[in-house]
């Protein structure tokens, strides 16, 4: 146990001697630059440091830091492995006078041992040198190079600021520029900036033509964040992030976002930089981004027939609330696709329902969220099903395809389907509406051949004639005598029935009264179903009275009709059928609020009232 005790510490040892002596610490600077110039200074150590003491910067002013960076390197070298680590400490500096300035050695320890730096010297120059200095120096590619390209001159006296455009730009960045159509792209519009921003204005956004465009939530205020581009800290914010979705291939362009940016600059040194010192100025600055483009991929050509645009990753399920009803009960499906993907834009499954089972158009609930890595969520599409008659009835599965961007291949899915049982109902419910007639087929049998008739008929002698004989004149004058009472009955008929309908008529408005004030004490009870039934009563039995329409043959186009003859404005047609619409939706659905009744039963007077001005 000892022995091994020993081996081990001697190791470890070995181990630190040989850390210790690799380990380097160095710093690294500018050798000259101009007075009121921000540059970096930056300590780098070959270890992962336990503790760090800044340098003395022997005059100059500290502006930022220190900003701390790791990297970390592997290297295979004929079958042998080696593993590097560096930690920097970077900051910002600023001369405000020219001369010579010393930055003494920074200290370091890492592995239990205490490093130092070397020391470096900076010689500060007035701003023409420094201005040659940096032409003779630039020989590094930018990725920004656009926005470094025409740097103002220096100012000739203190009081004068002049904005480069590198000391603020934005850019439009995408995550991505070649997608298939249907697959999200991320614009995130940032701002870069070397100065003191106070603010923005007349923000242009891009149209995002061609693409289908969804804000991701991001903070209300812009944060900047610090970043170094070509030696040059910046701070970056976010002012906006976008999803967007491609509705056509090709290459589309994103058009340039522009802003007006408000500056604060100081006029009491000799850079756009001194902020510390001197008065301050504020200066607003146009700025325009460059104009993105996106490769827009067509989707194969093998489309599914069940394909309507879904592209992704998504799934499907279906359910139904009930599999045992009564005829004219209600019967909600639900469709429910979930994933990521372009959800919003994915269009209903084709559903095929049983031809005796009464439809609506689906009720359409989303909960999707926007991110960086596209929309994920639900969405569900439900249906209300009336069954009308009795039987076995089934709703087959569904299918639905969409184009998988994993596998860059259509999928189709299927939901499973379902048996309804459907039992005898009581009839229509209550008699608010008039639904269709039977759906079942009419068939006539042994009505093609007439049999030969075989019983006793009259015969007349030959040569006798039937013109100007008694039977001759008594059937002449049997179809005019006919018309004659026919004309009679006719017009007691019709004075019966106008003095019927002059009656109803009067009394229309009377009766629409009693079914809603029978409807508001539903209401005062909060007894939905019956409510609505109530409601529904009353504009079925005005229209009727009003219209002189049987309640029998009595139905939405014939109404809307018969209201359209009698001149009666679209607007005032489109308020009854949303209503009849509603409370027919309603009765069904599960129970509403106190207050949608509430507002449905005003809305209800006041369509009645209007309509009896119209049909006085």
């Amino acid at each position: 146990m000892r022995n091994k005790f020993i081996i081990i510490l001697f190791n470890v040892l070995c181990s630190l001697n040989l850390f210790a002596g690799g380990v380097e610490f160095t710093a690294n600077g500018p050798g000259r630059v101009a007075a009121g110039e921000a540059f970096e200074v930056t300590y780098t150590v070959t270890a992962n440091p336990s503790g760090f003491t800044r340098p003395n910067f022997g005059g100059l002013r500290l502006l930022q830091g220190p900003s701390t960076m790791t990297s970390s390197s592997v290297q295979v070298i004929n079958g042998r492995m080696s593993q590097s680590t560096s930690f920097s400490y970077t900051f910002v500096l600023q001369a405000n006078s020219e001369g010579t300035f010393s930055i003494g050695p920074a200290e370091v320890v890492a592995g239990g041992h205490k490093y130092r730096s070397n020391s470096l010297t900076i010689k500060v120059a007035g701003h023409a040198s420094a201005q040659r200095n940096r032409q003779s120096q630039r020989h590094n590619v930018d990725p920004f190079d656009d926005f470094f390209n025409d740097e103002p001159a220096p100012p000739t006296h203190k009081t004068s600021v002049k904005i480069g455009k590198n000391d603020i730009f934005v850019v439009v960045d995408v995550n991505k520029n070649s997608v298939y159509q249907g697959e999200h792209v991320v614009a995130t519009i940032k701002v870069y900036t070397r100065i003191n921003l106070r603010g923005f204005q007349n923000m242009k956004f891009p149209s995002y033509s061609g693409f289908y465009a969804q804000d991701i939530e991001t903070p209300p205020q812009i944060n900047l964040q610090q970043t170094v581009i070509n030696g040059q800290v910046y701070g970056v914010g976010v002012i906006k992030k976008t999803i967007l979705f491609p509705q056509r291939s090709g290459v589309i362009t994103i058009d340039p976002y522009e802003l007006t940016c408000i500056a604060s600059v100081s006029t009491g040194g000799h850079s756009i930089f001194d902020i510390f010192g001197g008065e301050e100025k504020e200066i607003k600055r146009k700025v325009v981004s460059k104009p993105v483009k996106i490769l827009v991929k067509p989707l194969p050509a093998n489309k599914p027939a069940s394909f309507s645009g879904g592209v992704g990753k998504i799934s499907m399920s279906a359910s139904v609330d009930k599999k045992t009803v009564k005829a004219n009960d209600a019967i909600t499906y639900k469709i429910t696709l979930s994933g990521n993907g372009n959800l919003k834009l994915a269009d209903p499954p084709k559903v095929n329902f049983p031809s005796d089972f009464e439809s609506y158009d689906p009720k359409i609930n989303m909960n999707i969220k926007n991110t960086q890595a596209g929309s994920n969520g639900t969405k569900t599409f439900e249906y209300l099903l009336i069954p009308r008659h009795e039987g076995d009835y089934k709703i087959a599965p569904v299918e639905f395809s969409y184009f998988d961007l994993g596998t860059h291949q259509y999928k189709t899915i299927s939901a499973q389907g379902f048996n309804i049982h459907v039992d005898k109902g009581s009839g229509n419910a209550g008699g608010a509406f008039v639904s269709g007639s039977s759906k079942e087929d009419l068939k006539y049998i042994n009505h093609d051949i007439f049999f030969i008739k075989n019983h006793d008929f009259e015969v007349y002698p030959k040569g006798a004639l039937f013109f100007g004989s008694p039977l001759f004149w008594i059937l002449l004058l049997c179809p005019l005598l006919a018309c004659v009472i026919l004309v009679l009955v006719l017009h007691k008929k019709l004075k019966e029935n106008a003095n019927m309908a002059l009656m109803k008529n009067k009394k229309a408005n009377k009766f629409a009264g009693k079914r809603l004030k029978l409807a508001a004490q539903y209401l005062k009870q909060n007894k939905s179903e019956q409510f609505y039934e109530e409601v529904l009563k009353a504009f079925w039995g005005y229209l009727s009275d009003k219209l002189t329409i049987p309640v029998s043959e009595l139905s939405k186009d014939s109404a809307m009709a018969a209201l359209t003859k009698l001149n009666i404005e679209q607007e005032l047609i489109d308020r009854i059928m949303d209503m009849i619409n509603t409370c027919e939706y309603a009765r069904y659905a599960p129970a509403a609020e106190h207050s949608q009744m509430d507002t449905l039963y005003g809305e209800a007077i006041d369509i009645i009232t209007k309509l009896q001005q119209k049909l006085r």
